[in-house]
């Protein structure tokens, strides 16, 4: 047998095996690393962009009152009061608090904004620092920019992870997130409940350092769908690459719509089943 190609073989069978195990274990392989980095980023913007967009003054509504937290648990302060723009919005997530989707999230994040949201220019920007999802700590710069037609597009740099076994993953992306379900309840309509039924197709370039060392890039080659409901994104297909040697392609799909944390890892043409945390 080639030598090469038995390495790559029994290389494929470690990776398959590692990425297989528990949670906290998943960081063994490129693959893994760049889906939970991906995963974990989108998240946590997906719950800071929700918050904000419960916000009643951040609507254009002239009422302070704001409606309840959608965990439960976060407190937002928002400066200065009533439709002037910029503003300044601060969520805190205190210890034991929870995304509305149920997820644990702990931290505070400053959110500067330019306008109202979903106004076409509007442009959100904040950092992430000692802040937890699912006992990753993240650290990075988020810039989201609202294009209209139910769009937004969003930068994240300098992105990192400490993982629970403190592996450092490092994370940049572009995204591209389209509201297709859902756009017809508003906080106008239904104050309490019009974000449960929202849904958003996302694309998105990725790039980072995996927990070994590598170099890896993530693509969308499916639209990925992510609903408010759902912890875990449903549907879409994305490609995984590792600067390794040898090197690495992946591809990982999570699924036809049903809301669970399971996606198909398939490497070299070999394909397993795996958790995201």
């Amino acid at each position: 047998m080639n030598t090469c190609f038995k390495n790559v073989t029994l290389f494929t069978l470690v990776l398959i095996s590692l990425i297989s195990c528990s949670k906290e274990e998943t960081t063994e392989s490129a693959p893994a690393d760049a889906s939970i980095a991906k995963y974990l980023f989108d998240a946590t913007k997906d719950e800071v962009d929700q918050q904000l967009n419960l916000q009643g003054s951040l609507n254009g509504f002239t009422d302070n009152h704001e409606s309840g937290p959608r965990g439960g648990c976060a407190t937002i302060t928002i400066t200065p009061q009533g439709i002037s723009f910029p503003k300044t919005v601060t969520i805190v997530f205190p210890q034991n608090c929870t995304t509305f989707a149920g997820a644990s999230i702990e931290g505070t994040v400053v959110i500067t904004i330019s306008g109202k949201i979903r106004e076409i220019g509007t442009v959100a920007t904040f950092s992430l620092a000692d802040f937890h999802y699912k006992n990753y700590k993240l650290t990075g710069n988020y810039a989201i920019t609202f294009l209209g037609n139910f769009s937004h597009s969003t930068s994240i740099t300098n992105g990192e992870i400490v993982t629970p076994l403190n592996e450092v993953i490092t994370y940049e992306a572009t995204n591209t997130s389209t509201h297709t379900e859902g756009t017809s309840t508003t906080f106008k309509t239904n104050p309490l409940t019009f974000l449960q039924d929202d849904v958003y197709s996302v694309s998105s370039v990725s790039t980072g350092i995996n927990s070994k060392g590598n170099a890896y890039t993530l693509n969308t080659t499916s639209p990925l769908i992510y609903k408010v409901a759902c912890q875990w994104l449903t549907a879409g297909i994305i490609s995984i690459t590792e600067d390794s040697k040898p090197k690495i392609t992946a591809t990982l799909d999570y699924g036809q719509g049903t809301c669970d944390n399971k996606a198909i890892l398939k490497v070299n043409n070999i394909s397993t089943e795996i958790q995201l945390p």
